[in-house]
């Protein structure tokens, strides 16, 4: 390969503070979600679930879905998590039976006071701050990089947390109807 041929496809200066920039968003995200899995045993998805129910009180999976941005099929999963690991309960609606309603246990109410911030929490506040033309142009650019990445199929939910991308079969599954 000649010099020449190397030095076309060498990334620029900008394209290299692009990739370096993206990679500590990553590592920032990993960090994070490593930290608190570690410190309170719960992933973001499961803290938010938490801190949601704090906050509302007994509510149904479908006002828990809107409350913290996730689909059903997605909050399934992640309340099924919780009750195993004894920081939530389903109850049934003493009045209407097929209602269930999702309550904190006591264990799920200290995680939920003395886990920290999620990180989404502070970047949507710093978002805030900025303004509507700031957040047009990083909302541009950030989906032009998605398709430059050809990730535009990939599910993602509003929620900085990282983990295993499902595969589509895991997707396809998540959105049959129970049996």
């Amino acid at each position: 390969m000649s010099e020449e041929s190397v030095s076309d496809t060498a990334p620029t200066s900008h394209s290299l503070d692009i990739l370096r920039s993206l990679r500590r968003i990553v590592r920032r995200i990993e960090g994070a979600s490593t930290e608190l899995e570690q410190q309170h045993g719960v992933t973001a998805p499961q803290l938010l679930c938490l801190q949601a129910l704090r906050r509302h009180g007994s509510i149904t999976q479908i006002e828990l879905s809107r409350a913290v941005r996730l689909s059903a099929p997605t909050l399934v999963g992640v309340i099924d998590r919780l009750e195993s690991k004894a920081l939530v309960v389903r109850q049934r609606d003493a009045k209407d039976r097929r209602r269930i309603h999702l309550v904190l246990t006591d264990a799920g109410r200290d995680i939920a006071l003395s886990a920290p911030e999620p990180l989404q929490h502070q970047l949507e506040r710093g978002l805030d701050a900025l303004a509507e033309s700031e957040r047009a142009a990083i909302a541009g650019a950030l989906a032009r990089l998605v398709g430059l990445l050809e990730a535009e199929h990939i599910e993602a939910a509003p929620v900085l947390t990282s983990g295993p991308i499902p595969k589509p079969a895991e997707l396809e599954a998540r959105q049959l109807p129970p049996a």
